[in-house]
């Protein structure tokens, strides 16, 4: 579902802005959710203004498909998007999970992270970072190096 997150999120915050490369992804969630709450356009986040500003940027499934020459890049950009006190949350498939994925899904997967990996460029950019696991859709700060998937919450960035 095109923009279900996005929508999910303005929901619970009053309005949030969902961005994708994909033009034809973004027509699909503006047609989802034509609701005022919302809002989508199609950008590269490697290429965006830094206006405005968030208190929150969320973003899952999306530095898996950045290439490593570009994470700099990719963090420059998204810590230009918050506020002083904002916070970045980053959801990512993990390396073990890879062995279960699907050929297709690991042909865009190019920025595969560990957990050590992961925290330690969420550390390079934010003063307070705290790291959660997830398997089966239950959320868990239990043994990392199984976990299929980790959300990445950096807060007030440097």
């Amino acid at each position: 579902n095109e923009g279900l997150g996005t929508y999910l999120i303005a929901k619970e915050c009053g309005f949030a802005k969902g961005l994708d490369i994909d033009g034809k992804a973004i027509d699909v969630a503006k047609n989802n959710f034509p609701e005022e709450i919302v809002d989508f356009e199609c950008s590269d986040i490697l290429n965006i203004s830094p206006e405005p500003k968030w208190d929150a940027v969320v973003n899952f499934d999306v530095i898996e498909h950045i290439f490593p020459e570009n994470e700099k890049v990719f963090f420059e950009s998204l810590t230009s998007q918050l506020t002083p006190e904002g916070l970045a949350v980053i959801g990512t498939p993990s390396l073990i999970s890879q062995d279960f994925a699907s050929e297709v899904s690991k042909k865009g997967h190019v920025n595969i992270y560990n957990y050590q990996q992961l925290e330690a460029i969420m550390k390079k950019h934010f003063h307070f970072t705290f790291l959660f696991a997830a398997n089966d859709e239950v959320v868990h700060t239990g043994f990392m190096p199984l976990a299929h998937y980790f959300i990445a919450v950096g807060c007030k960035k440097k």
